[in-house]
């Protein structure tokens, strides 16, 4: 389904626009405002028509001039990206900023889990990304200018027990974006591809979805919340950086990882995913 929604045309200047797959709710929608906020046309690709309702008024109270389009996709479907890169060019809608932000997680012994559920989440957090980052990248090259952002995890830093494929779907985001972003840089390119590592996110539905709201990660030494991961996109996006590791708890631990041994950094990772 495909609606838009506008707010005061009366702003009728051309302005920057952001698509941000699963915009409407989490970190997405806290992403949003502040692209909203510094004057952003914003266009959500999300799985929910409700969910993008609520979310439209939740942006619009605040920042009321804010123009948004949006699409609903199921980004897991096979011709999902496609659907949204068709979308944008029959709207005529210049992207300046994509954000891979949707995806979903599982938890538990792979034998446990339905190998249907894990496939559904490799096409969304792993197929979807790639080819909406590479249907973007290929036109913001060409242009020369434009921002990839691409929502990876903490849990791309090691392959992780319970969470083995969800870790392995994000680690080929972290490395798949870096490896583009060293591209852009040998090519002298203005385009950047921005990886973005969150801790575990208390504040979202995530958790739930993913089975694992019962874990003690969501209250753990690293946890962080969905306005802190957004402050830290919106900051590397001001900045240039195309790394980052958020929130603050994370990064001051981080250097644990490098001078403890392997086996006592799984087993302070099995503690993590333990139950409350």
């Amino acid at each position: 389904m495909d609606n838009t929604f506008f707010s005061h045309l009366k702003n009728k200047h051309v302005m920057s626009i952001a698509l941000i797959t699963g915009g409407s709710s989490g970190i997405g929608l806290e992403i949003s405002k502040r692209f909203a906020k510094n004057g952003y046309t914003i266009c959500w690709v999300s799985l929910f028509e409700k969910e993008v309702k609520e979310a439209q008024k939740e942006i619009l109270n605040e920042f009321p001039d804010t123009t948004i389009h949006f699409l609903i996709q199921d980004l897991s479907k096979e011709d999902g990206a496609t659907h949204v890169y068709d979308w944008v060019r029959s709207k005529s809608l210049d992207i300046d900023v994509l954000i891979n932000n949707a995806g979903i997680g599982t938890f538990g012994m792979s034998t446990d889990i339905p190998m249907e559920k894990e496939v559904s989440m490799i096409n969304l957090n792993v197929i979807s990304v790639y080819k909406m980052t590479r249907m973007f990248f290929d036109e913001f090259s060409k242009k020369n200018k434009g921002t990839i952002i691409n929502i990876s995890s903490a849990a791309s830093f090691l392959p992780m027990p319970r969470l083995a494929a969800y870790a392995a779907t994000k680690a080929f985001v972290a490395h798949y974006s870096q490896g583009l972003q060293e591209e852009l840089k040998e090519q002298g390119s203005k385009v950047k591809v921005i990886t973005v590592c969150p801790a575990a996110i208390k504040d979202t539905k995530f958790k739930v979805a993913a089975n694992m709201e019962h874990l003690k990660a969501f209250e753990g030494i690293t946890v962080t919340t969905k306005k802190e991961v957004a402050d830290d996109v919106w900051k590397a996006f001001q900045k240039g950086i195309t790394y980052i590791r958020t929130g603050a708890k994370l990064r001051n631990s981080i250097w644990l990882t490098k001078i403890l041994p392997k086996s006592i950094v799984l087993r302070i990772l099995k503690h993590e995913l333990s139950e409350k």
